[in-house]
Parts: C-alpha cells; structure tokens; sequence
C-alpha cells in the first residue's frame, strides 16, 4: 500500500510539472514559401535575443515544414529572432551557402506570450555565388543589394555592431544607395548588414507590408585591415498572405494635437514598463494622414506612448504625447492619443 502511495505521489508530481511547464510556453506557426513555391524539409531555427548571434549556432532547432510549407512548435515565452533555412546539400550544418533557402525573418525579434500563438512567415531566398574580398588601403564592404534580379535602386544598407535594440535604433552606419551598389569604408572588426527599402520611403520605422528587406546570409561580416569585403544582399519582399492575423487583438486609433487637428507620420510605441524608456516592444507603422494607426499585438497589458521620430530623447520641435494609464488589450481597443510639441 506504501509503494502505490509513493507511486501515486510520483505521478502526481510529474503530472503537476507537466503542466506547470506547459503554462510557460506558447506557440510559433506559419509557413514557408520561395516566390510562392512551398516546400517540405525547411527547417526553422531559432535565436534567443542576445547582444551577438551567430547564424551557424542556433539555440533551438525548432522543426521543419511540412509538404504544405507549413510548421508549428511550442517553445518557452520569450523573445527570439527566427530563420527558415534548406540546404541544397544534406550537410549537417546551418551555415547559409549558394545555392540554399533562407529567409531571416524581417519581424524578429518575434515575441511568445503565455498559451499565445504567435504566426511567422517566411519568403524565402536563394543564396548566391559570393565574390572574393578585395585588397585596398581601406577596409570595409562592397557590393550591392538587389531584387527579383535588379539592382534596388534608393535602398538603404545599414550597418549594425551587434543585435542590441533588435536592430530598431540607431545604425553605425546607413548608407543610402540610388542604384543599388554601394562601397563603405568601416575600421576592422565584425558588423551585421542589413538592406531596407520602405514602400512608403523613408529611412527609419518599421518593416511593414509591401517593404523590401532581408538581413545579410553571411552575418556576423568581420572586416579585416587592408581589405574590402564583398557583401550581395537580395531583399524579399514582406507578404502578409504567409502570416495570419488569428489572435491577434488590434490597437487602432488617432492622433491629434490639442485642438483636434490630426496628425500624420506619428509612429505609436507599446512598452510593458511604466516609465516607457529604452526599447519598444512593438512600434506601429506612421500615422496617415487623418491621424489614423492600427497596429496587431499580442494580447496584454501596455503602456502607450506617441513620437514623430524614433530613437535617443525627443528634440525641441517634435511631437510627442501619451496615456496617462496602461491599457489592456485582450480584444480590438481604440484609442485617442493628443499630442504636443517638445519644448
């Protein structure tokens, strides 16, 4: 009688941390697709948020997708960066190379809420011939960024030290290319390049439906002394049809100034802290012109704040405004956010 007491006990206590543990994950799904062709065998690996990420060591292989192109997992909550990868080869490694699919997901870093489900999808690139470094009295990278076969012409190339701000705040470097070649001298040491071009122009906000993006396949770049090395970014378009909305409670609303006039290209910030410092966790795309903005997230509780640009403190001349109180998005909110000018 002991024994079945103690047995019981056990499997009590399993049953118990099974399910504790269960409360503590959510679900990433999607597909994966390269120019609308879905494949089997693409596996999705998975990047804990940190200041340096190596592409070839990932955290987690999380799965691969099935004949329909698409997968699904559990993992604990949390922020990570994603990337859908097929080798052309079967080689046990996950280093990107010619002629293999990648895609670096262009909403990273993706957050996993609690019994959420978070939906990432992929379109996918295949990896080029990469050409040799060149030698010179300068060091730095060289190259040009491309799309659907063409030079991407008023494209930006930025360059980053590390992961720090999800790749959200200030560039070491943005260069703009008006043909899509570009040459930038940077002193030796190991950087990330990534190429944007926004449907709506611009510099600086987040990627949104209908941009041009991709993250380099061949990041950490180290640069050495005395050389150029040569850098070809092919940008993918970002597609909703490979995502779904399921979920996902929208925030929308309007932005005015203080007599009612609304505002257009206000980007809306969402933060879980109080004092709304440092990174956002998730920003909206500007607002248009009648003021208005939407924006999907995950549901909970955030804090609200309204800016005309993005990144360090606001300048004398900006708009800025926010909610006095945290609101609670478990469905669609809307809301009205009255702004000022920063004196």
């Amino acid at each position: 009688m002991v024994k079945n007491i103690l047995i019981n006990l056990m499997l009590i206590f399993i049953f118990s941390n099974i399910c504790f543990g269960q409360e503590n994950y959510g679900v990433i799904k999607g597909r994966a697709a390269y120019k609308g062709e879905v494949f089997s065998g693409i596996k999705i690996l998975v990047y804990k948020e940190k200041e340096h990420i190596d592409l070839t060591k990932p955290d987690i292989v999380a799965g691969e997708t099935k004949i329909d192109g698409s997968y699904e997992f559990s993992i604990p909550v949390g922020r990570y960066y994603l990337v859908a990868l097929k080798k052309k080869y079967n080689v046990d490694n996950f280093k990107p190379e010619e002629g293999d699919l990648y895609c670096f997901y262009s909403g990273s870093p993706v957050e996993v809420v609690e019994k959420g489900i978070t939906y990432v999808g992929f379109n996918l690139i295949k990896v080029g011939k990469s050409k040799p470094d060149k030698k010179s009295n300068n060091s730095g990278i060289y190259g040009k960024v491309f799309f659907e076969g063409k030079n991407l012409e008023k494209s930006y190339i930025y360059v980053y030290k590390d992961f720090k701000g999800g790749f959200r705040g200030p560039a070491f470097i943005v260069y703009p290319s008006y043909d899509g070649n570009f040459s930038i001298n940077l002193p030796p040491g190991t950087y990330y390049i990534i190429a944007r071009k926004r449907a709506k122009g611009g510099m600086y906000g987040p990627i949104e439906e209908g941009d041009l993006f991709n993250f380099y396949h061949g990041n950490p770049v180290v640069v050495k002394k005395g050389y150029m090395k040569n850098v070809e970014i092919e940008c993918v378009k970002r597609l909703s049809q490979l995502e779904s909305d399921e979920g996902y409670p929208i925030l929308s609303g309007v932005v005015r100034d203080k007599n009612g006039k609304p505002l257009a290209g206000i980007f809306v910030l969402l933060y879980h802290n109080r004092e709304m410092q440092g990174k956002p966790l998730y920003i909206s795309g500007r607002s248009d012109s009648n003021g208005n903005f939407s924006i999907k997230v995950p549901p909970g509780k955030y804090y609200i704040l309204a800016r005309e640009n993005i990144g360090g403190p606001p300048i004398t001349g900006e708009w800025t405004g926010k909610l006095l109180d945290p609101v609670n998005i478990e469905s669609n909110v809307k809301i009205q956010i009255i702004m000022e000018k920063t004196k």
